[in-house]
């Protein structure tokens, strides 16, 4: 493998971490202890609300438009910048395309780097990528740290560790909004160097409630590399058009799943009426729910049956 190609895979490796950071946004919950803070509610019941607003709002976001203000700056050995704008286009729930509109500066950072960004952030998009990097707690665990009230928004500032070191996943703290349980804001660094040349990246990003949905308007990313000096990453999300919403179905709680059923068994405990129900139930699930949810209710047919 040549020096160059060597190069590019590092940068699309980079790329590719800061692409997974944005998509940071998706229940079983176990969480680490908890500080004693005087919020409203507990570390588990903000990771279990947000994890379900989160998946309410990307199953109604059906896609939107929006421009992309991409700037680098590099000093080191010498000092260079770019600067690209892009014409975004998101479809529901893995499409994302990018049109240029403009690049100017380093013609070598615009390749290498800006470019390079894109094409990771396209690569982001896969189920795969997409459920390994989800802030959920089968990928991390979290603590709640701080309740941060303020004039507009009151926040659960929350410790999030990865349950695995890779690339892909980060460490740091997430800012929660209390009412729409949306992250606001992410504070972090990769939970594990993406590459030997660079000693570390820090990355912020914040989001905006546009409509009915939280979505990112701004990412600065400082990274500094080993030996040859530092750079900073700035994107600027702007003109965001939704195009296309659905109305998200409401997700019942396990209490309410275990009334519900209580309700219709008790009807006719029959030794031949229930055992026939509770096989439709068994059926149904196999054939439409997630093995999380089957997982769940089963155990709610299960304290039902007993």
């Amino acid at each position: 493998m040549t020096s160059t190609e060597r190069t590019r895979r590092r940068l699309f490796k980079f790329g590719l971490v800061v692409c997974l950071f944005l998509l940071a946004t998706q229940v079983n919950i176990s969480v680490a202890q908890e500080t004693s803070i005087a919020a409203p509610l507990t570390t588990a019941q903000v990771v279990e609300k947000m994890v379900a607003r989160n998946e309410q709002r990307a199953q109604a976001l059906g896609s939107y438009r929006a421009t992309r203000v991409y700037h680098l700056e590099y000093h080191g050995l010498s000092d260079k910048s770019a600067d690209l704008v892009a014409a975004i286009t998101y479809q529901r729930p893995d499409k994302l395309k990018f049109s240029i509109v403009s690049e100017s500066g380093s013609a070598l950072l615009n390749k290498r780097v800006l470019k390079r960004l894109m094409e990771a952030e396209v690569e982001s998009m896969r189920e795969e990528n997409r459920r390994r990097t989800a802030i959920r707690p089968e990928n991390y665990e979290f603590r709640l740290v701080a309740y941060e009230p303020t004039l507009d928004h009151d926040f659960y500032v929350l410790e999030v560790t990865p349950r695995t070191k890779n690339e892909f996943q980060f460490r740091g703290r997430i800012w929660v909004e209390e009412k729409d349980f949306a992250v606001t804001r992410i504070e972090g660094e990769p939970a594990k160097n993406p590459s030997w040349w660079t000693k570390r990246n820090v990355i912020h990003v914040t989001y905006e409630k546009q409509g009915d949905f939280w979505l990112p308007v701004r990412n600065e990313t400082v990274t500094q590399v080993r030996i040859l000096g530092w750079s900073l990453l700035t994107i600027i999300y702007q003109d965001y058009q939704i195009l296309e919403t659905r109305d998200a179905p409401t997700r019942p709680s396990s209490e309410g799943i275990f009334r519900y059923l209580s309700g219709i068994a008790a009807v006719d405990r029959s030794p031949t009426i229930a055992p026939v129900f509770f096989s439709a139930v068994r059926a149904s699930l196999s054939a439409n729910c997630s093995v999380t949810v089957q997982k769940r209710v089963m155990e709610i047919l299960a304290r039902i049956e007993g």
